[in-house]
């Protein structure tokens, strides 16, 4: 998701009234109903316009069997709700910490530990306040389950809370770095299909990973650093940096990822940043093991290394010299690696784009210079039967899949959602919420529609236009519709796609 300030908003709409009410707060998976309050709180303004382009039709009008949809939303954070301000309906559950007793009959990791939602972070909040704009913003209805998620343990338990509380759909807007091999299987899937497998559709964010994702096989040079590319240095992958004080992250994988959470690997690579002049500038040397019940410090159980570079400087770009950039090297450092192995760096940047001094249009701030431009999707968004929605910008993370599946499943070509403070936010996350708000309808009409029949329907939208294809040529990648995303929303049409053969 991505945020800017759009001051014309006040002046081109108008705000929809919206039934004021309060969340009721989960501690320990028990609900307690908060203080009633009526403090101003910032709406989503297009909901009538989106709910149009997505082809929800006056068959839908009306919510009918919307009070009974339960969505999860599961997120890291969700500043604001439970603040006295009514965002959602009032009959919204929010669970920062779990039940020891869930915990301990599923086997959900340690009791005692609690990881709670990130201080300022309202990214989850904004996703469920989307969906609800979609479905009509009505104060009966959906009833919304805020869950946190912060990390895979978190995930895991927010998964069960959702099976337990039988919820109709789950959205999460996020991915994780590590945690599968590309291919839609290993931990964090593992989780995923707890869910699909219950028969709750499972809506993911593409991801914002455009254009900052490599791929490539591991192929060790004499001196044990990997070949990477064509050129004159190729045990390297460039990236620029144009902006001062920058902190950028590095973020190595490979696919050695087991279906068991921290399983251990014996191949082991380390991670190296240097600068224009050869000078390094961070490493990831953590030793990869196995067997090993609690890995200290310099130990990793993952087949992953990062690197952290905060406050990085700008370099200047030389478009006779290329390759004037900042370098990633990667070294085998134990292990024997096959031709079946394979790779992937993901570099992202804290700022994206800065406004050049002679007045010009805003600039990239970063370019990762030999990035791939594909296989851009990390885990959850690359399961199987998880419904991958992505939006038309260069900055959605496209496929296909390590076993050659083509994703996301959905594009939509505008992803802006304009809320009454003032602010607009865009990005496949966005994408996604708006698709969940679809299928929340959907469910309404349809309470029996899973996982598979939701994948059918995504899939016989129209092709992609002309103008996502000319900008954008790795959109090819992906198959759905843009827009109009169910052209024949009637109970009849949903029972058909139902019973289709799979």
């Amino acid at each position: 998701m991505r945020w800017r300030t759009a001051l014309f908003l006040a002046l081109v709409l108008v705000p929809a009234r919206l039934g004021l009410g309060q969340a009721e707060v989960v501690e320990n998976g028990r609900a307690g109903a908060l203080p009633a309050g009526r403090v101003s709180a910032a709406r989503m303004m297009n909901g009538p316009e989106i709910r149009a382009k997505l082809g929800l039709t006056r068959e839908y009008e009306g919510g009918a069997g919307l009070s009974s949809v339960k969505v999860a939303v599961l997120d890291s954070g969700f500043e604001g709700v439970g603040g006295g301000r009514a965002y959602l309906p009032a009959d919204a559950v929010i669970v920062e910490h779990y039940d020891p007793e869930l915990i301990r009959r599923f086997n959900l990791g340690d009791p005692e530990f609690r990881k709670g939602f990130e201080p300022g972070n309202r990214h989850g909040r904004v996703m469920a306040q989307i969906v609800w704009g979609v479905t009509g913003a009505r104060p009966e209805g959906p009833r919304f389950y805020l869950l946190n998620a912060n990390g895979p343990t978190m995930l895991r338990r927010a998964v069960r809370y959702a099976i337990e509380s039988k919820v109709d759909l789950i959205l999460f807007s996020g991915s994780f770095e590590g945690g599968g091999n590309g291919d839609g299987r290993g931990p964090i899937n593992r989780v995923v299909d707890d869910a699909l497998a219950a028969g709750i559709p499972w809506i993911n964010a593409a991801g914002n990973y455009g254009g900052r994702v490599f791929n490539g096989p591991i192929r060790p040079l004499d001196d044990g650093y990997l070949r990477l590319r064509k050129g004159a240095d190729v045990a390297s992958l460039r990236f620029r940096n144009h902006v001062d004080e920058n902190n950028v992250n590095v973020t190595l994988t490979w696919n050695d990822y087991r279906e068991d959470e921290d399983a251990g690997t014996e191949k082991d690579l380390d991670l190296f940043v240097e600068d224009w002049a050869g000078r390094r500038v961070g490493s990831g040397e953590k030793v990869q093991v196995t067997g090993v019940p609690q890995a200290d410090s310099e130990q990793s159980r993952n087949p992953r290394e990062r690197v952290v570079l905060e406050s990085l400087p700008a370099i200047p770009y030389f478009p006779k010299d290329p390759d004037y950039c900042y370098r990633i090297r990667i070294r085998a450092k134990g292990g024997r690696f096959t031709s079946e192995d394979r790779l992937r760096v993901l570099v992202t940047a804290s700022r994206e784009a800065y406004t050049p001094p002679d007045g010009g249009p805003p600039r990239s701030a970063f370019e990762f210079v030999d990035a791939s431009d594909q296989g851009e999707l990390y885990p959850p968004a690359d399961n199987l039967l998880a419904l991958t929605v992505g939006d038309g910008s260069p900055s959605s993370s496209m496929g296909p899949t390590v076993d050659g599946r083509t994703k996301p499943d959905v594009l939509l070509e505008d992803s802006r959602a304009y809320f009454s403070d003032g602010e607009v936010s865009s990005g496949s996350s966005n994408a996604a919420a708006y698709v969940a708000g679809a299928v929340a309808i959907l469910k309404a009409a349809a309470p029996d529609l899973g996982p598979g029949p939701l994948l059918r329907i995504a899939r016989q939208g129209p092709p992609l236009p002309a103008s996502i294809l000319a900008d954008r040529p790795r959109a090819v990648n992906a198959t759905s519709s843009v827009l109009r995303l169910w052209q024949a929303p009637t109970r009849a049409k949903l029972v058909e796609v139902m019973r289709a053969p799979r």
